[in-house]
């Protein structure tokens, strides 16, 4: 695949953040950007992580999901800044709600 717009990139990382797995979204992505778009999928696809995984049905399998974020990623406390776009998400919904 030719990545020639943002939202071609937009899409896959979106596709792959549904996987809420982190090894299986790095998969997804690099099966389907050219290696040079990896770097940038990596870093884009963490903006999609957590409202996919804030999707998932039950609070068991949102903890599950978080826990297959390794320590060593590119990106520094990357399984806090999921956690806290979850936690963000979830207000803001809860605030809808009312």
């Amino acid at each position: 695949m030719q990545i020639e717009r943002f939202s071609q990139l937009h899409r896959v990382c979106e596709r792959a953040a549904r996987k809420c797995e982190y090894p299986l979204v790095i998969e997804e992505l690099h099966k389907n950007l050219p290696k040079e778009w990896w770097e940038a999928g990596e870093s884009t696809v963490i903006f999609f992580l957590p409202s996919a995984i804030m999707n998932l049905p039950t609070k068991m399998d949102r903890r599950a999901a978080l826990e297959t974020i390794p320590n060593n990623t590119p990106v520094k406390n990357l399984r806090r800044f999921v956690e806290d776009g979850i936690l963000t998400l979830w207000k803001k919904r809860d605030d809808v709600e009312q």
